[in-house]
């Protein structure tokens, strides 16, 4: 039980890191009042250009892939690595580091999703990043391609079992957290 209470703990300070924040901040950008005022490197692509985004997903990235890779490593079963994905995407959402704020977690979960399902993971996010891009002029794009992502690695894996059920979970809460947001931005101004 301490073994599972300090990893759900440690995954959850590891999705807390606030990389957008921070390169956002290097190039003198507060993300919480420019752009869609989140923590996320689709802000750091509005707000500061392209090269520090890509920098703010990989960091984003690899929190999901890492956790999911390190928890594998330690032996730990699916539900468990499936608890140990969500409990980066809350860090992710609320960040100790930055007053409990944060991004949506589109590219934390492409790291968890990545490493859980391998081929068919990569697909989903080449994928939901084709469509991404495809919709990049409208206004809330990159929750777009959440839905497209999933449908394609059901899919590509034909297999319905407790880890694709898990991250289709998490998938609908990134994506309720995103459209959470933007209720509030439309509609408490």
């Amino acid at each position: 039980m301490l073994k599972l209470s300090t990893a759900i703990l440690i995954s959850y300070f590891i999705g807390a890191i606030p990389f957008s924040y921070m390169i956002g901040s290097k190039y003198k950008q507060n993300l919480f009042t420019k752009g869609n005022k989140k923590s996320g490197s689709a802000n750091v692509l509005k707000t500061s250009g392209i090269k520090p985004a890509v920098l703010a997903f990989t960091g984003d990235f690899a929190k999901g892939s890492g956790t999911i890779v390190v928890a594998r490593a330690l032996g730990f079963d699916s539900s468990i690595v499936l608890v140990l994905a969500m409990s980066t995407i809350i860090g992710h959402w609320k960040s100790i580091f930055i007053r409990l704020k944060g991004g949506d977690g589109f590219a934390t979960l492409g790291g968890i999703t990545l490493a859980i399902f391998s081929v068919a993971g990569f697909v989903a996010i080449f994928i939901g990043a084709t469509i991404s891009y495809l919709s990049r002029f409208f206004k809330y794009s990159s929750t777009l391609c959440i839905p497209g992502s999933y449908i394609i690695l059901l899919i590509s894996t034909r297999n319905m079992n407790l880890q694709i059920t898990g991250v289709g979970v998490m998938y609908f809460l990134v994506f309720m957290k995103s459209h959470t947001g933007l209720l509030k931005q439309k509609y408490l101004k």
